[in-house]
């Protein structure tokens, strides 16, 4: 089994303080991880390396064999959009589309999704509605009211849905299931993991609470050796 993720000698600081620090750190291609930890311990800002949206002062990130540290910034966008599936703590709609228009966007963006759909013999359209009924919202009427009318937990459905269409080599889970009841927050999970099950997806989430499934979990203390950890992220 390749890696999926490897980080060496990172070292990520704002302003005087040292935020990360990761000695190493591995995730192989297909392993399902779990992160835990207390807000500020750096959770979060690890998921934005890994996605290309913030780089390092130095160290060494590589992501499904790119080393997204020297990419540049035009080269992570296309990276991220075609392999990279990243659920935000809030659903961070686009506002002026309706959920099924937002759930297509990554399709629209990225053409290595859209040769995923061709590849798997299925439309956008129709994964889009397979995704929603998945996480409980299987009403098609939904899908095409204003964004603004849903709750805020069917609005992160929309998220999830929105990062998951076109089978991403790597998803990301940034405390998606803040907004979620207990019993949706079991559907996302149960939902990811058997996402990341059929399709080899590699699957990193971060969670103050373990949920049971994953391969491994690990607490952010045991990743980042800083000892000073940053509060602002």
């Amino acid at each position: 089994m390749s890696q999926a993720v490897i980080i060496e000698n990172l070292e990520l600081s704002k302003g005087k303080q040292n935020c990360l620090s990761i000695p190493m750190l591995t995730v192989e291609k297909g392993e399902h991880l779990q992160i835990t930890g207390l807000n500020g311990s750096g959770k979060t800002t690890l998921l934005q390396l890994l996605a290309g949206l913030l780089i390092p002062d130095s160290g060494r990130i590589e992501v499904l064999g790119q080393r997204v540290d020297k990419l540049s910034r035009s080269e992570r966008e296309t990276f991220r959009a075609g392999e990279v599936g990243y659920i935000f703590q809030q659903p961070t709609l686009i506002p002026y589309l309706n959920p099924l228009e937002n759930i297509l966007l990554p399709c629209r963006l990225s053409e290595r999704r859209q040769q995923r759909l061709v590849a798997q013999k299925t439309t956008a359209n129709y994964e889009a509605y397979q995704l929603m009924a998945a996480l409980k919202m299987e009403n098609p009427e939904l899908l095409r009211q204003s964004t603004g009318l849903l709750s805020i937990g069917q609005q992160q459905r929309v998220a999830i849905a929105r990062a998951l269409i076109g089978t991403p080599s790597l998803i990301l889970a940034d405390e998606a299931a803040t907004a979620l009841d207990p019993l949706a927050r079991k559907t996302m999970y149960d939902m990811l993991l058997q996402s990341a099950q059929e399709h080899e997806q590699t699957l990193i989430c971060v969670d103050h609470t373990p949920y049971p499934g994953f391969d491994r979990c690990l607490d952010m203390s045991e990743i980042n050796h800083s000892q000073q950890v940053a509060r602002l992220w």
